[in-house]
């Protein structure tokens, strides 16, 4: 008797699968990873995040290819059960989902983090376990949207995308503005480009490269996709360049927005501090 398999519904249209990728790279690494890839870049992060960009290009020319070729879902693990004997396609999705729960484990931390942090300064909250309750409680609320569907999973995903990318988008304009309008010698903050060398250069790559990882959930859902040959592409390579994009100014707009003769220090060095002071006062709630 043949084995029945169910049939999924292709609704995700190209916005929705490159919304996906978006949120699935930018999460909550370029908040958490910029200070500490930052102190060891300085201001060649900017260059750090065009070379990862490059190099995660590489990969994503396979996925495209073989996203389009074979539309279903599973992604990378089903093109191996496909081509290799079953024991590879065993261990690559274990692995895969490994890297998967490492990255949003990362990601909720970071935003319980930041939230319950804000929430404290602000004087809404008290409780010292408010950011691993936000990050639990995230894990939850979005382990329940995608067990109720991908209609939903789309719609929600859309939204939190747009949120996000409006928050950056803000944060963009304001270190532009700054540069643009602002009366001080933004230039002078980009003087000292590299300052611990191709070392300096090559563990910032290291530590930003998992800000690229996610744009291979667009074909994860390959069997979800409407006219996934022409899409998955498209959504795949549209994706990595807004967010390539979106990385390095970021990076610029906060180096260039900032005063050093204000600050009395080097804006990147600045920055590195304040983050680590950040990041160590939520650790001594």
């Amino acid at each position: 008797m043949a084995e029945s398999r169910p049939e999924l519904v292709r609704s995700l249209s190209l916005l929705d699968i490159t919304m996906i990728g978006i949120a699935g790279m930018i999460g909550g690494a370029i908040f958490i990873l910029v200070g500490p890839a930052m102190d060891e870049a300085g201001p060649a992060l900017m260059v750090v995040f065009v070379i990862n960009g490059i190099i995660t290009l590489f990969t994503a020319l396979v996925y495209a290819e073989l996203g389009s070729a074979l539309p279903e879902a599973g992604g990378g693990y089903q093109w191996i059960r496909e081509g290799l004997p079953r024991p590879n396609a065993f261990i690559s999705g274990w692995m895969a989902w490994f890297a998967h729960m490492i990255a949003g484990s990362l990601y909720a931390v970071g935003f319980g983090s930041f939230l319950g942090h804000f929430l404290t300064i602000i004087g809404l909250v008290q409780f010292s376990g408010i950011d691993k309750l936000i990050a639990a409680l995230a894990i939850v609320l979005f382990t329940y949207i995608n067990v109720k569907g991908i209609s939903e999973t789309g719609k929600i995903g859309n939204a939190v995308t747009f949120s996000q990318l409006a928050i950056i988008g803000v944060l963009i304009l304001a270190g532009l503005g700054s540069i643009f309008f602002v009366e001080h010698d933004w230039t002078a903050n980009f003087e000292d480009f590299l300052p611990k060398g191709t070392i300096g250069l090559v563990l910032a790559m290291a530590l930003t490269f998992i800000a690229f990882e996610g744009y291979e959930i667009i074909v994860q859902t390959g069997e979800e996709v409407k006219n996934p040959k022409r899409n998955i592409p498209r959504a795949i390579f549209i994706s990595l360049a807004v967010v390539v994009c979106i990385y390095v100014l970021f990076t610029f707009s906060f180096l260039g927005g900032l005063d050093s003769e204000k600050l009395g220090a080097e804006v990147w060095k600045f920055i590195v501090q304040f983050i680590q002071n950040i990041a160590l006062h939520i650790l001594l709630q």
